[in-house]
């Protein structure tokens, strides 16, 4: 009998949470279906907009792709292999369904009060709802262009 592969969830979806005074914030049920044992990695985005929240074999992924890219010389993956890495914090989801944020990436990304978790198929994103509103703006006309290229 042939054993089934498990499917990795797909985040989609835009919600609006708030984060509590400790810094929790709850996990959308279904995205907390899949088989990661409920952890994930916190990693700020580079460009310092959001919070990404990576399940395991994503976070994995990203050391995968930066050592098969060829473009990138060997000292600089390293580099950038070990900033990734230093950035991450192991978050875990609680009986609640809650996810604790560190509270120094909190600090730094302006995410209190209520914030927006953004589905974007392999991992999740969580906006300050005032940057999250300036980037769907700016993203617009990029949208409507790339939807109408591909048919939608």
């Amino acid at each position: 009998m042939a054993k089934s592969v498990p499917v990795p969830t797909v985040y989609a979806g835009e919600f609006r949470h708030a984060l509590d005074a400790k810094h929790r914030v709850t996990v959308p049920s279904r995205w907390r279906a899949g088989d990661d044992k409920g952890e994930f990695f916190a990693v700020p985005d580079p460009a310092g907009n959001f919070l990404m929240i990576l399940p395991p074999h994503e976070f994995d992924r990203v050391k995968s792709d930066v050592e098969a890219n060829p473009s990138i010389a060997p000292s600089d993956r390293r580099k950038f292999i070990r900033r990734f890495y230093s950035l991450a914090q192991l978050v875990t989801v609680d009986k609640q369904g809650r996810i604790l944020l560190p509270e120094e990436y909190c600090r730094r990304l302006g995410l209190e009060g209520e914030v927006v978790l953004i589905g974007t198929h392999s991992r999740m994103e969580i906006w300050n709802t005032q940057r999250w509103t300036d980037a769907t703006a700016a993203e617009d006309e990029v949208f409507r262009r790339v939807a109408g290229e591909v048919g939608l």
